[in-house]
C-alpha cells in the first residue's frame, strides 16, 4: 500500500455499527472506504476452529474474560443471534429515539422467535422452562436474527459462526455496501487517527505490506468497545478508555439424573427477562456450556463430556457497573464490583434452583464466572462524543458500543444497527 489512497469517508470496523453506516452512506452515493483489522475468514465458520481464528479472547488483570470477533462482520459472526430493543435510557436520558430504525430493521430482517417446531423436541430446554414456571419465573421464546428455513434446529453453533447462512451477520451489510461502491480492505490495523488544528485528516494503518497513511475528510470509528478507545488513546483524544463494562456472564453446567439434557439444543432460545437492568438468565446448549467451563479454566469439567447427552446449561448475563478501564499500553482492568457480585450471586442462585428442579444432580453443577461479550462504555456520549457522535476533533465520529454511557445488560446488536441507520441518515440530512 502507498499513501496515495484517499476516501471521502473512512469507516473503521465492520461490525453492526460500522457495516450499517457504510451500507447507508454508500447506497446514497458516498465515497466509503471500509477498514477491517481481521481477515475475511471462511473455512473456520461454523466449526470450533472459530475460537482459534476469529475470536480475540482476553482476560483482564482481575480475571474477567472478554470475547470479541476480529473478522469481517465483527462479533456478529460469533454472537447467539438474539435481538433486543434498545435500552430505554437512550431515549429517556439522551433523547436518542431509535424506534423508527428498530421497527424497520425488525421488518427487514424478519426478526422473531424461532418457530415452536424448533424446540418441540428440546427435552432438556423444555424441562428448564417448565421448572422455571413452577418456581415462578417465566422463560419465554427469544426474538432472534435467524432464518428458520435455513437453520438446523440441532446445530447450536451460532457462537462458532453460521455456515448455513441462517444467522444474520454484519457481513451481509458489508456485501451490500461493496455492491453499492464501497471499498473494503481487510487485515488493515488502524493505529491512530491523524488530525491537525482540530480537524481530521485521515488514519495511519498497518497492513501485511507495511505502514501507510490513508487520507480522508471524515473518519467514523466502529472498532468496538475495546478497539475504538485504543485508537483514541494512540491518537491523543482525551477521555477514552474509562467506564468500561462487559455484560459478563456466569455459565452453568450440570448433569441430569435421568433423561436427556440440552445437547443438540440451541443456546439462548428461552430467557427470563424479569430482572433486566440487573441480569437475564436463559438456556445454554450442552456443548457451549462445556466450552465455557474450559475457557474459564475449569479443565476437569472436560470429563463431563463423556456424559454429553445428559448435560444441561444455563447462563446469567449481568448488567454490570461501568467500573473498568483500558490503558494506553493495551492492558485492561475489569473486576466485578460488590454490587455486581451480589446481583450475579442472586442470578446464579435462581438458575441453580431451576436446574435442580428440572432434575440436575446438585453436586454436578459447575459455574464459569466472568465471561464478557459486550464491551462498551469506553467512549461514551457526554464524555468523548456529543449527541451527534462527533468527538472533539471535527470530522471524527464514533458509532459502536463504546458510546453507551452504561450497560443495557442485553445483547446490543439490534441497538447498534438502529443507531448506525439513524446516525448515517442524519449525516445525509434525510
Amino acid at each position: 500500500m502507498t499513501d496515495s489512497i484517499y476516501a471521502d469517508t473512512i469507516v473503521v470496523g465492520t461490525g453492526p455499527g460500522g457495516a450499517t453506516v457504510a451500507r447507508e452512506l454508500s447506497r446514497n452515493g458516498q465515497d466509503i472506504l471500509l477498514l477491517e483489522k481481521g481477515r475475511d475468514h471462511q473455512w473456520p465458520v461454523g466449526t470450533p476452529l472459530a475460537y482459534a481464528t476469529m475470536y480475540d479472547i482476553r482476560r483482564s488483570r482481575e480475571g474477567v474474560l472478554v470475547r470479541r470477533g476480529i473478522t469481517t462482520g465483527g462479533s456478529t459472526m460469533l454472537y447467539s443471534g438474539n435481538a433486543y430493543d434498545p435500552p430505554s435510557f437512550l431515549k429517556e436520558d439522551l433523547g436518542i429515539d431509535l424506534s423508527r430504525e428498530t421497527a424497520e430493521t425488525k421488518a427487514e430482517l424478519d426478526i422473531r422467535p424461532v418457530p415452536a417446531y424448533f424446540y418441540k423436541n428440546y427435552s432438556g430446554t423444555r424441562r428448564l422452562v417448565e421448572a422455571a414456571g413452577e418456581l415462578g419465573y417465566a422463560m419465554t421464546p427469544q426474538a432472534r436474527f435467524i432464518d428458520p428455513d435455513r437453520c438446523d434446529p440441532t446445530c447450536d453453533r451460532c457462537l462458532f459462526g453460521c455456515s448455513r447462512g441462517a444467522k444474520w451477520t454484519a457481513r451481509s451489510y458489508v456485501t451490500d455496501a461493496v455492491k453499492a461502491g464501497a471499498r473494503l480492505i481487510t487485515r488493515c490495523d488502524v493505529r491512530n487517527v491523524i488530525w491537525q488544528s482540530g480537524r481530521v485528516k485521515g488514519v495511519a494503518v498497518k497492513t501485511p505490506e507495511g505502514e501507510t497513511v490513508i487520507r480522508a475528510r471524515r473518519v467514523i470509528l466502529s472498532a468496538g468497545g475495546m478497539g475504538t478507545p485504543m485508537i483514541l488513546h494512540r491518537s491523543g483524544i482525551r477521555g477514552s478508555g474509562t467506564h468500561f463494562f462487559t455484560d459478563p456472564m456466569s455459565v452453568m453446567l450440570g448433569v441430569m439424573k435421568e433423561g436427556l439434557g440440552t445437547y443438540h439444543e440451541i443456546t439462548y432460545t428461552f430467557a427470563d427477562e424479569s430482572h433486566v437492568g440487573e441480569f437475564v438468565m436463559g438456556n445454554v446448549g450442552a456443548v457451549n456450556a462445556l466450552m465455557a467451563q474450559v475457557i474459564s479454566g475449569n479443565i476437569p469439567c472436560l470429563v463431563r463430556g463423556l456424559q454429553m447427552n445428559r448435560l444441561v446449561g444455563m447462563f446469567i448475563k449481568l448488567c454490570d457497573e461501568p467500573s473498568g478501564r483500558l490503558d494506553a499500553d493495551g492492558t485492561f482492568h475489569k473486576a466485578l464490583t460488590k454490587t455486581d457480585e451480589r446481583i450475579m450471586a442472586k442470578g446464579v442462585a435462581k438458575a441453580r434452583s431451576i436446574m435442580i428442579k428440572a432434575g440436575v444432580i446438585p453436586e454436578t453443577i459447575a459455574v464459569a464466572k466472568g465471561i464478557g461479550g459486550h464491551p462498551g462504555g469506553t467512549a461514551a456520549i457526554g464524555r468523548v462524543v456529543g449527541p451527534d457522535l462527533q468527538t472533539e476533533v471535527e470530522g471524527l465520529y464514533i458509532c459502536d458500543n463504546s458510546i453507551m454511557p452504561i450497560s443495557g445488560g442485553i445483547p446490543p446488536v439490534l441497538t447498534l444497527i438502529a443507531l448506525g441507520k439513524k446516525f448515517a441518515r442524519e449525516m445525509l440530512g434525510s
